[in-house]
């Protein structure tokens, strides 16, 4: 059975990706405390929450894929 996971490649794109939309989700949150987000910005905070959210599935699913194939190839 092949098990097709992420490559080395696509996993520095993810989290890449992830660690710059979290330091965006943290700078707007302390831009938050001293001025309120106006629509366009809350808006792209949401979208920004839907991806990392999407992020964290796929690494996820990758973790289990691979942990599956480690798992058959020991028995």
């Amino acid at each position: 059975m092949s098990v097709r996971y992420l490559n080395s490649q696509q996993l520095k794109e993810l989290s890449d990706e992830l660690a710059s939309l979290a330091k965006q989700q943290s700078d707007a949150r302390q831009l938050e405390i001293f001025v309120r987000m106006n629509p366009h910005e809350i808006e792209a905070f949401d979208l920004r929450t839907q991806r990392i959210s999407k992020i964290h599935i796929m690494l996820s699913e990758h973790d289990a894929k691979r942990q599956t194939y480690m798992n058959s190839q020991q028995h």
